[in-house]
């Protein structure tokens, strides 16, 4: 199995900024972006727009900008936003294609006692890209405390920390809505809190890739992601050490949901209820080359330490994959501290189910219909493998 090592960016990448070339119009309107009193300053043909350090400046060339447009933040700023620019959000709705270059930058709601708002809206219609920034404090009522992403708009997140965002429903970092897409790529949400959905929350089409999801909570399910509906692809990510008040320590897959992880790691994730310490798939979810472990499904009746397969429709593809040394520990009736399917169909595709431990038997595998098994293994788990179960795994033996 490969070694997994993700860290938070050590660097900010960015460009030297200036007006470039603009129109007689535009470098009025960017003068006064910048606060600018005298000429244009022109830095090597850089067509961005670039934006004075301050909170001011930033809503002025939000609300300014024009469709493909590209602002530049002053390097390293902090942009602090001390009330909604409208109801519920710290800048304007973003309704057509914008750029934001953060060159290290930070956009923050300044905090209590300042108002409860988001940071950025995607409206219907809008495509958001962000690079080399991070958007911190945000706290809606409703969805998306970082970034709400409305049906019909678009979000790219490109090395973006989302940090310490809050909403009383879904989605603490980014809430993605049913007919919107959001693309991360590198990155850290972390800290986020919803009561579904941590750090991520989507009924859309989500894509993230060499990021890290961690230190999330939910009140409800979904400790980093709940996932409602729609499709969405995690590739060389890892989710670790999010919590659960309920269900889904890491991951809740729910509804009609696809959900699929590749060469990525879910590790070290708690569920205070009974439903999937690091997993809780009530739909499609596919593992491949990916590892699941050391995730704590802590209810007196709490099943799958590692993954939570329930409901006739749920399908469970284990691929080149591992589940290992996870638990069930609650006091009481808890069992499957690797896998707990009640009904779900599993295959286990040259895979290992080992070293995972509960209170009550079986330790490995819990299932109450056969898995299809190819070249996989189900071994070394705590108190059985698979004895206790109703049905037992082919080829487990205790």
């Amino acid at each position: 199995m490969r070694q997994f090592r993700y860290m938070r960016r050590s660097g900010h990448v960015g460009h030297h900024v200036g007006y470039g070339r603009l129109s007689g119009s535009a470098v009025v309107a960017a003068a006064i972006v910048m606060g600018a009193t005298g000429g244009p300053a022109v830095a090597g043909g850089d067509s961005s727009t670039p934006v004075a350090c301050g909170a001011r400046a930033l809503t002025t060339a939000v609300a300014a900008a024009s469709a493909g447009e590209t602002l530049s933040l002053s390097r390293d700023c902090t942009y602090r936003l001390t009330a909604p620019y409208a109801m519920g959000d710290g800048l304007p709705a973003v309704d057509l294609k914008l750029t934001i270059r953060g060159n290290g930058a930070t956009i923050v709601r300044a905090g209590n006692p300042t108002a409860a708002f988001r940071i950025f809206h995607v409206v219907s219609g809008g495509n958001l890209r962000l690079e080399d920034l991070t958007v911190r404090g945000g706290s809606a009522a409703g969805d998306g405390g970082g970034v709400l992403v409305d049906g019909g708009g678009k979000l790219t997140l490109s090395g973006v920390d989302v940090l310490h965002n809050t909403a009383t429903n879904n989605g603490g970092g980014v809430a993605v809505s049913a007919n919107a897409t959001a693309v991360v790529r590198r990155g850290w949400l972390g800290f986020g809190n919803a009561a579904y959905g941590g750090a991520l929350y989507s009924r859309g089409t989500l894509s993230v890739q060499g990021a890290e999801l961690s230190r999330n909570h939910a009140r409800t399910a979904g400790g980093a992601l709940y996932l409602g509906a729609g499709d969405a692809f995690f590739y060389t990510s890892v989710l670790r050490r999010n919590t659960s008040a309920g269900r889904g320590g890491g991951v809740t897959d729910s509804g009609s949901a696809a959900l699929e992880f590749s060469d990525s790691k879910i590790a070290n994730n708690t569920a205070a209820g009974d439903e999937g310490g690091g997993i809780q798939n009530l739909s499609s979810l596919r593992l491949e080359r990916t590892e699941v472990s050391g995730n704590v499904v802590g209810g007196t009746a709490g099943v799958g330490g590692g993954v939570y397969n329930s409901t006739a429709g749920a399908v469970l593809v284990l691929r080149d994959s591992q589940v290992l040394s996870n638990s069930a520990n609650g006091d009481g009736t808890s069992r499957a501290g690797g896998v707990y399917n009640d009904g779900g169909r599993v295959t286990l595709d040259h895979s290992k189910v080992r070293d995972n431990a509960s209170r009550v038997a079986p330790g490995g595998v819990y299932t109450t219909n056969a898995f299809t098994v190819l070249d996989s293994t189900v071994s070394r788990n705590t108190p059985t493998n698979c004895a206790g179960s109703p049905v037992i795994v082919a080829g487990c033996r205790d």
